[in-house]
C-alpha cells in the first residue's frame, strides 16, 4: 500500500471522519492513504470518549487513515505534523503542544487529535477550530480558533490540505517513527515541560519525554511516567 499522497473525500456530514474510516478499512481495507473531511459531523468524538464539537464551516472535523506498523510515540510524531500545518495561520502566536497531541496557542485548546488502531492501519482523527468568534461559556476558558490567534477567517478546506501535506512531510522525514531528533523537536515544542502537571495519581514537575513517548515527571518520590489518561497542567487546562 502507497500512503501518500493522500486520496480526499469531502462528504456534507457524517457521524464521525474516524467512524466512517474505520468501517471503510474493516469492509474493504485501503488500498493508498485516506484523507476525509466531513463539514459537518454528529458524533465526534476526541480523547478519554469526550464528544468533539463541531460548528459547519467553523471547524475542521478530518480524519487520516494509513497502513503502518505499531510505533510508540508515533501520536506524538502526528502532534508535530498538524503542529507544522497549522503554524502558517498563526505564525506570530506562541504556537505549543501540550502533551501527548494537543495544539495550545496562548495557553488554549485549538486543536484536538485521536489516534485509533484497526487492524494494521492507524485512523487519525484531528479536530481544529478555525473560523469560530465565540465558544460556548464551559469551554471558553479554554478555546481558542485561528480566527480569534489572527483576526482572520481562513478556507476550512485550505486548512484541510494543509494538514494533509504537513503529514506526508513529517512522516516521511521521521519515517514514520518517534525518533532521537523527533523527540528532541517535540521537547522543544512541548508546554507541559518544567510546569506542575496533575493526574489522577501524582503531581509534580514534567522534566521530560522519553523514547516511547511518555512524559516524564519529577515527584517528591523520584521520578515517575505517565503514559495515557489526562494530565492538567498548571496554569493551562
Amino acid at each position: 500500500m502507497i500512503n501518500f499522497p493522500l486520496n480526499t473525500v469531502i462528504l456534507e456530514s457524517v457521524d464521525s471522519t474516524n467512524s466512517y474510516l474505520k468501517r471503510i478499512i474493516k469492509e474493504d481495507g485501503l488500498t493508498q492513504g485516506l484523507a476525509v473531511m466531513a463539514k459537518s459531523q454528529s458524533a465526534g468524538r476526541g480523547r478519554l470518549g469526550r464528544s468533539w464539537l463541531s460548528d459547519k464551516g467553523s471547524t475542521l472535523c478530518m480524519s487520516i487513515g494509513i497502513k503502518n506498523d505499531y510505533a510508540e510515540g508515533f501520536t506524538l510524531l502526528v502532534a508535530l505534523a498538524v503542529y507544522e500545518a497549522l503554524k502558517p495561520f498563526c505564525s506570530d502566536k506562541n504556537l505549543q503542544i501540550k502533551w501527548p497531541n494537543d495544539i495550545v496557542a496562548e495557553n488554549k485548546k485549538l486543536c484536538g487529535i485521536l489516534c485509533e488502531r484497526v487492524n494494521e492501519y492507524t485512523v487519525i482523527g484531528v479536530g481544529v477550530n478555525v473560523n469560530n468568534k465565540s465558544f460556548h461559556p464551559e469551554i471558553a476558558h479554554k478555546a481558542t480558533s485561528l480566527y480569534l490567534l489572527s483576526g482572520k477567517k481562513n478556507d476550512v478546506s485550505e486548512v484541510f490540505e494543509a494538514v494533509n501535506s504537513a503529514f506526508e512531510n513529517v512522516l516521511t522525514k521521521y519515517d514514520f517513527a518517534f525518533t532521537h531528533d523527533a523527540k528532541a523537536e517535540f521537547e522543544s515544542l512541548c508546554i507541559n515541560l518544567g510546569k506542575t502537571v496533575t493526574t489522577d495519581k501524582l503531581s509534580g514537575t514534567a522534566v521530560g519525554i522519553d523514547q516511547s513517548g511518555v512524559l516524564i515527571v519529577e515527584t517528591e518520590s523520584g521520578l515517575c511516567t505517565v503514559s495515557s489518561g489526562e494530565v492538567a497542567v498548571h496554569g493551562i487546562y
